[in-house]
């Protein structure tokens, strides 16, 4: 058997198979610490008033420890049901972690084992998440927080702090804390009954009148983007408009249309079901994202570096098409290269540059295309380059990465996934800049300069920039904006389906 006491053998699985789940606590009143323990410890199911015990691993090293006493005090108890109520301003539901069952079951010992279950089970998802990001992310690989759970508790229970101990287990960034306290007033404007749908089917804008604009006025009212009752469009409204749709990631033109009005009248319920699925994300990431780093948000199509908290720089991106879909990772940028080749992808090459070029001989050529070693294809240096005029490289198994781009004018686009993968920047001179800070042999004007050279320069990184390329469709900006972005590769849907379904063992 393996020595990781967390972890069943092939053995134990076998004996899950063979024997089966213990019988329900509340049909035949068999299970007891002791049964339990020992039941989990070969790998079998125990069930108590209907609800399975999920802690397989650490619940049993709490109960030897204990020489399988019981553990907890009515104190213990009460605290822990408050923080498994309050487990709703987290995102996640109360009924997950046996909430009626401990209220209705009498027997000291299986209570004692929900208790502890709860515990441990709650715990583990404001730790690291309520659903393995990797079951419904195959390209994640960002490392969770981890914590001693069995010490927490033991401690907890120690010092009578059961709720402070839960407490701590969330994530501590400052977005986590105001995408939180966003949910509370999404909660309170659903609980009040929303808002009311906008159904002016033709365009409002600046100077118009009429119930229409009334309606307008309404809705954003309700959701706090307003602050009074009107049926004039006018100079204030528009103010109002604009900045919904930025917060929308939408074009800020004012002029209600189709795309507005859809999006003003999504239901404060998806919204606030959409906060806790980003919620949920956060607790997938590391406990340490590095200072200073940069976040890229695939679905708001923008890249963010941050110091301390404080924002250096901010700029628009373009991620990979729906079906070229920019993966969500970690790495560092170690090396900044001015006037780089593109060393054309295979699959590229073979599905879009070799037939252009065997429709229209010559095409190659005319894109600065050349054939090298063992028939790939390598773009030269220059302005007509795909990766612009700089390339930044992020070490990852993906082989994506940041760059330049000659065309620009993506950049004005709302939505902005056109790529075949890699994130191409806005601001690529800014970047490099400020990676080279602490090299005075690098300064702007000389950056500028070499990247259009026209020979491939690699200048090395001396403090690598952590980077983490992640998916959030609602999220709170430095001012405390709360902001929606499209769900771009439709993993809303997904991660939505996963935190409904029963939790799974650990």
């Amino acid at each position: 058997m393996d020595d990781d006491p967390y972890v069943l053998s092939l053995a134990f699985a076998f004996a899950l198979i063979i024997a089966g789940p213990l019988p329900d606590a509340t049909a035949g009143g068999a299970v007891t610490i002791r049964s339990a323990i020992d039941s989990l410890s070969h790998g079998r199911i125990v069930t108590i008033g209907g609800d399975p015990i999920c802690a397989s691993r650490p619940l049993p090293l709490f109960y030897n420890r204990r020489q399988l006493a019981p553990a907890w005090s009515a104190h213990d108890r009460d605290e822990l049901l408050g923080a498994i109520r309050d487990a709703k301003s987290e995102g996640v539901d109360p009924a997950d972690y046996h909430l009626a069952a401990i209220e209705k079951t009498s027997d000291v010992e299986q209570r004692d084992l929900l208790l502890t279950d709860a515990f441990f089970l709650l715990a583990s998802h404001l730790l690291s998440g309520r659903v393995d990001p990797e079951s419904i992310e195959p390209t994640w690989c960002l490392t969770p927080r981890t914590n001693d759970l069995v010490a927490a508790l033991e401690t907890a229970l120690e010092l009578h702090e059961v709720r402070a101990a839960i407490a701590r287990m969330p994530p501590a960034h400052p977005e986590y804390d105001a995408l939180r306290r966003w949910l509370a007033t999404y909660r309170g404007i659903a609980a009040a009954g929303g808002w009311p749908v906008v159904d002016a089917k033709k365009l409002l804008r600046l100077g118009d009148r009429g119930p229409m604009v009334a309606q307008l006025a309404a809705r954003l009212v309700a959701s706090g983007d307003f602050s009074q009752a009107t049926e004039e469009f006018d100079a204030s409204l528009d103010r109002a408009v604009r900045r919904f749709q930025s917060l929308q990631g939408l074009s800020a033109d004012g002029v209600v249309g189709p795309l507005t009005r859809a999006e003003l009248n999504i239901e404060a319920a998806a919204r606030v079901r959409q906060i806790e699925l980003n919620l949920e994300r956060w607790r997938w990431l590391p406990s340490d994202l590095g200072n200073p780093h940069a976040l890229i948000n695939i679905p708001a199509f923008s890249l963010v570096v941050t110091d301390h908290d404080r924002t250096v720089m901010a700029m628009r991106i373009v991620v990979g098409k729906d079906y070229l879909r920019t993966p969500i990772f970690s790495g560092n940028i170690t090396q900044v290269i001015l006037s780089p080749h593109w060393n054309v992808p295979d699959s590229i090459a073979d599905k879009e540059l070799w037939p252009k070029e065997h429709r229209t001989p010559g095409y190659l050529a005319s894109e600065h295309i050349e054939v090298v070693r063992g028939g790939k294809l390598r773009q030269t240096p220059g302005p007509w380059n795909s990766l612009g005029l700089i390339k930044f490289n992020i070490p990852n198994k993906y082989g994506v990465y940041l760059h330049d781009t000659p065309a620009k004018t993506l950049f004005e686009a709302s939505t902005r996934a056109f790529s075949h993968g890699c994130m191409r920047i806005e601001k690529p001179v800014d970047l490099a800049e400020w990676l080279l800070r602490d090299r005075p042999e690098w300064p702007r004007d000389r950056i500028v300069e070499e990247s259009q050279r026209g020979i491939e320069k690699m200048i090395p990184v001396k403090k690598p920039l952590p980077v983490h390329v992640l998916y959030w469709t609602a999220f709170v900006d430095e001012s405390g904006d709360l902001h929606f972005a499209p769900d771009i590769y439709h993993r809303d849907g997904r991660l939505d389906a996963a935190m409904r379904q029963a939790p799974t063992r650990f």
